[in-house]
């Protein structure tokens, strides 16, 4: 019984032992498929070529990118060619800087896009290194490393755009090629009030692919009982911004043949930024709609409150942030619905001029005999 007891507890003790070579060996394994993944749904890619006063590639110099808000800094040397990259990386403005010996130091400023491939090809001055040449420049809009047709939707419009329900996906109007179903209430069916529902150069409203912040964002009933095209539909102030593909996106993509719609949120910076807010909304201010005002005395009630805040800040300078939303929607309203019914005469096929005229209206309408379709 002793030496039983014994070889269970060493047993036991083994198994302890084990536990944690497996979780360490499927974090690393995680880890190792996470840094082999390239694809940058959610970020974005800064390539170009360094060149002298001649155009003459310049080897060796030290190409190093900077994000002020957030200290983020990722730096690459340019290759024989000149030719440098820094791909996956967070969107955002950065501060792009190039030094090389016997050159002054140039200096742009970027932005890169969720998405995009954006390129900086900077030309060195020969001089000292404690030189800075600062470089102003236009963003190009031929994205020379890039052949599908995108449109970016800054964190900008997304705010100073009066947005219906504030939903983001109203902003989708402005890209070329897209077809937005319009809502209303006299419409009776629930797609009338579905999110995320619009066409992309005659493709399929389903057949569209939504991503946030590069994980799969898509419903996939049938018959979008949930009413969002979109399994999560982020409030208007955590989006930073997004990006619309159109055609033809490149293979990391796939999915559908509709547009591609790659969503990312806000992150905290080393400033503490915050907002509250609450929009209100009721029938007191609202329009009575001509068709509704045919055949009701008093508007519907129609009492909207849209309310909350998002606060965003840093943890550790230059190393970890915080950013927070919260939003709540209240809606009460009625809807009317406008159908016809058949009169007390009509109920009885009395449809006889007289019976019009007991009824204050215009005479009815002939009725024929179905048997002959000529007989009154």
């Amino acid at each position: 019984m002793y030496a039983l007891s014994h070889s269970t507890a060493r047993h036991e003790a083994a198994e302890r032992k084990t536990f944690p070579i497996v979780w360490a060996a499927i974090l690393m394994l995680l880890l190792f498929i996470s840094h082999s993944a390239k694809a940058q749904v959610n970020t974005g890619t800064l390539s170009g070529q360094i060149t002298d006063s001649s155009g003459a590639a310049v080897a060796g110099a030290q190409v190093t990118v900077s994000d002020p808000a957030t200290g983020y800094t990722r730096s690459d040397k340019t290759q024989s060619d000149g030719q440098y990259n820094l791909p996956n990386l967070p969107i955002g403005s950065y501060t792009l800087t190039v030094a090389a010996p016997g050159f002054a130091v140039e200096s742009e400023s970027v932005t890169i896009n969720v998405g995009a491939r954006a390129r900086a090809d900077l030309r060195m001055r020969v001089g000292s290194e404690s030189q800075t040449v600062q470089v102003t420049s236009q963003d190009n809009a031929l994205a020379r490393d890039d052949a599908s047709i995108s449109s970016i939707v800054t964190e900008d419009t997304i705010s100073e755009t009066p947005l219906f329900l504030r939903n983001w996906d109203d902003l989708l109007r402005v890209v070329p090629g897209v077809q937005i179903n319009r809502y209303t209430n006299q419409a009776g069916s629930t797609a009338a009030g579905r999110t995320g529902d619009f066409n992309v150069n005659g493709v399929h409203s389903l057949q569209n692919n939504f991503i946030l912040d590069g994980i799969d964002n898509n419903t996939f009933s049938e018959n979008v009982q949930e009413l969002s095209t979109e399994a999560a539909h982020p409030s208007v102030d955590v989006i930073a911004e997004f990006n619309v593909i159109t055609n033809p996106y490149s293979a990391e993509y796939g999915r559908a043949p509709g547009a591609v719609v790659s969503v990312n949120t806000r992150s905290g910076t080393n400033q503490i930024h915050g907002t509250a807010y609450e929009y209100v909304r009721n029938q007191f201010f609202d329009a009575f709609d001509y068709f509704s005002k045919q055949s009701l005395k008093t508007k519907a009630e129609d009492n909207q409150n849209q309310f909350g805040g998002s606060l965003g800040g840093p943890i550790l300078r230059n190393r970890l942030f915080f950013f927070g939303n919260y939003e709540e929607t209240r809606i009460k309203q009625g809807v009317s619905r406008v159908a016809t019914v058949p009169l007390d005469n009509e109920r009885v096929g009395n449809f006889s001029p007289a019976a019009a005229a007991a009824d204050g209206i215009s005479p009815y309408p002939t009725i024929y005999d179905p048997t002959t379709c000529s007989t009154p």
